[in-house]
Parts: C-alpha cells; sequence; structure tokens
C-alpha cells in the first residue's frame, strides 16, 4: 500500500522556523565570509581519532562544506512541507505524528546551520582547532533524530 501523501499547509510555527532559519543562514555566511579573510592561506581540514589536526589545505577547501552543509539545511527545511519523504525507523500514520516529524526536520535544519558555523569556527578561527565542537554538533543530530523518533512512536 502506498503512504498517503500529507498536503502542509503554512502555518505560524513554519514561518517562524523558516525566518529564523533565514535570520541564521545570513549570519553564519557573514560569520563565514569575515572569518575566510582573517584566516591564514592554510587551514586544518581533517582531524585524526584523538580529535587533533592532521591535514591541512587552503581555507578555501572550507568552503565546501560550508556550502554542502547549508544546502543540506535548505533542503530539510524545504522537505518538511513533504512529510512523506521522511525516512525514519517509526511508521507515521497520525497527524501528531506527521506534525512531530514535521518539527524534528525544521529543528534538524537549524542543527544544519550550526554544523556549518561549527566547521567554519574550528577550521577558520579557532587557535587550538579540535573536531571536538563538531562532534558535539553532529550527536545533538543524532540526539534530536532519537528523541524525535521516540516522541513519534509514543503519538501513536
Amino acid at each position: 500500500m502506498k503512504p498517503e501523501k500529507i498536503k502542509v499547509n503554512r502555518t505560524l510555527e513554519g514561518t517562524i522556523f523558516e525566518l529564523v532559519f533565514l535570520v541564521l543562514l545570513i549570519a553564519v555566511w557573514v560569520f563565514v565570509i569575515i572569518a575566510l579573510q582573517k584566516a591564514p592561506d592554510v587551514v586544518p581540514t581533517h582531524f585524526d581519532d584523538l580529535g587533533r589536526a592532521a591535514s591541512y589545505d587552503s581555507k578555501y577547501s572550507i568552503l565546501f562544506a560550508a556550502i554542502f552543509t547549508s544546502v543540506a539545511g535548505v533542503i530539510l527545511l524545504g522537505s518538511a512541507y513533504f512529510p512523506h519523504t521522511i525516512n525514519i525507523p517509526v511508521k507515521i500514520q497520525t497527524p501528531r505524528q506527521y506534525a512531530l516529524a514535521i518539527r524534528m526536520i525544521r529543528v534538524l535544519s537549524l542543527v544544519m546551520l550550526a554544523l556549518t558555523a561549527v566547521i567554519a569556527y574550528t577550521s577558520l578561527v579557532a587557535v587550538s582547532p579540535s573536531a571536538v565542537p563538531i562532534l558535539a554538533v553532529v550527536g545533538l543530530m543524532f540526539a534530536v533524530i532519537i528523541v524525535f523518533c521516540v516522541l513519534i512512536f509514543k503519538a501513536r
């Protein structure tokens, strides 16, 4: 049986998420551009298993990761309008479950912007770069997914 396509209308919550996302996206990219201007020509781009800088490259190589995570955030935010495409290990059947899945995707879009900022900070600004801030944001992503999956499961 094919999953039912749910139509998501614009809501106050969605509009607030989108406005916050837009403001944060602009702020993050202002930060990235300023950090790029002030960064040395060669910056850490990869970290070893202990979280220490292990590989260095041009400061502009950080743009790939920053652009990728920003675009991923935009895609996540847009996918909130297509909840039938959300793939999680919990079967979504009720309107409450759909609402929680949509909220999860919107929260993840904001966390993706945080990842953009942390990647730029770690490689371009940090005095003693470490992978810990990046891993903390990735851990936050997993925590958001786990918490919302539990909430969605309980909302049956």
